[in-house]
């Protein structure tokens, strides 16, 4: 399988038909830039370069000379089809039903048959992640992720979607269907000019809803699980706290530290105030940090909480 991240700029934002520019990231199942392209298209239109509308403000990285001598849409359609259409791609963008809704325009305008390609969308995938109400931006993600593009360049921005799926695959220890699977996530759909948008299942996404679910899974785990007893019961009477990286994560992530708990002798506790002992992993998100920070206090005013790293845990 190979990745194939686009982003579509419209030289005219009141027009979806006037495409100027397609970039074009492909890289190979390892995350691996395999190629990095714009494919420059004049709109045939009136379009602003200094942004989609009139005083908006936004740099799209455009040179009308460069733009004026390259191919109309009509003339990039068929490399586009082929590159959307390669078999064992998955297709991806941020925020991609715009782009999507870009290029049936186009195509529409042309009088070209539709282009027919499934897709995932890294913006919603990240919200899910975050756990947060509102979606982000590319540039707000590569801040966070320590990654600096030229915003707005459609190469950069189909670049830095494929970092931020990248970066959730990695994250998560998942493939992009193991992702899509976690998260509840369907894949867009692209089919006769006519879109199905990427949609979480589950509704509305937020970090404590995340958090209560998987919580309840760890304490159904637990009332359900039959084990023996360890001789050393090296956590007898102890409370032990999950970061909630390793909470929110897989079953098969957070499932062999709830067995070392109850086999030695210990209990699970979803309230870090309240642990004796604190098992983090090396990923830490913000909420992470925020929760190591509140644990430290806790441990300046005087309770006795050993943190742990999930490695030396286990040993």
């Amino acid at each position: 399988m190979k990745y194939l991240a686009f982003d579509i700029e419209a030289a005219n934002g009141f027009n979806p038909a006037s495409i100027c520019s397609v970039g074009i990231v492909i890289a190979d199942e390892n995350f691996n830039l395999v190629e990095k392209q714009n494919l420059w298209i004049n709109p045939k239109s009136k379009y602003n370069l200094d942004g989609t509308r009139p005083n908006v403000g936004i740099n799209l990285h455009l040179d009308k000379k460069l733009l004026d001598a390259s191919p109309d849409f009509a003339g990039r359609y068929e490399e586009i089809k082929k590159l959307l259409t390669a078999p064992d791609t998955c297709v991806l963008g941020h925020a991609v039903d715009s782009d999507v809704r870009m290029l049936n325009a186009a195509i529409k305008k042309y009088k070209l048959p539709p282009i027919n390609f499934d897709f995932v969308c890294s913006q919603l995938l990240y919200k899910c992640y975050k756990g947060d109400k509102d979606v982000m931006g590319l540039d707000k993600i590569a801040a966070e992720l320590g990654v600096t593009i030229n915003h707005h360049a459609s190469d950069e921005d189909a670049y830095m979607s494929l970092l931020t799926l990248k970066f959730l695959c990695e994250t998560n220890n998942l493939d992009v269907e193991g992702l899509l699977k976690k998260y509840n996530v369907r894949k867009g759909k692209n089919f006769n000019g006519e879109i199905t948008r990427s949609v979480c299942l589950s509704g509305q996404i937020s970090k404590k809803n995340i958090t209560k679910v998987s919580i309840e899974n760890i304490q159904k785990f637990i009332a359900g699980f039959k084990y023996q007893k360890s001789a050393s019961l090296s956590l007898k009477g102890k409370k032990i706290a999950l970061s909630r990286e390793l909470e929110v994560a897989e079953q098969s992530v957070w499932q062999p530290i709830v067995e070392k708990i109850l086999s030695e002798g210990g209990e699970y506790t979803p309230k870090a105030g309240k642990c004796d002992v604190y098992v983090f992993d090396k990923t830490k998100n913000r909420g992470d940090k925020m929760r190591e920070n509140y644990i430290d206090n806790v441990i300046k005013d005087g309770k006795n909480i050993v943190k742990t790293e999930l490695t030396e845990f286990l040993k």
